[in-house]
């Protein structure tokens, strides 16, 4: 039995279809490329600005960092958001 979730369309899919376990968790794009962009939950560019083009790539679920590897100095964030 498979459990899952629907990131996207599920136009043509039915009980009982086979699937193939991939083993890789859904990555999105990062580093600069994404600052600015909009993207939906898989990582897919949505602002009509074509792809995202990285080879920089991350699972949506990782690790927490170490509280000691955390800064905490205040800084701005920049988010391009106006």
């Amino acid at each position: 039995m498979v459990r899952t979730i629907a990131m996207d369309g599920t136009e043509g899919l039915v009980r009982g279809q086979r699937v193939l376990n991939t083993g890789s968790p859904i990555t999105v794009p990062v580093g600069r490329a994404t600052l600015g962009r909009i993207m939906n939950v898989i990582g897919e560019a949505i602002d009509e600005k074509g792809d995202i083009k990285t080879d920089h790539f991350l699972p949506i679920h990782r690790e927490a960092p170490a509280f000691v590897e955390q800064a905490t100095d205040q800084q701005i964030l920049v988010t391009g958001i106006k």
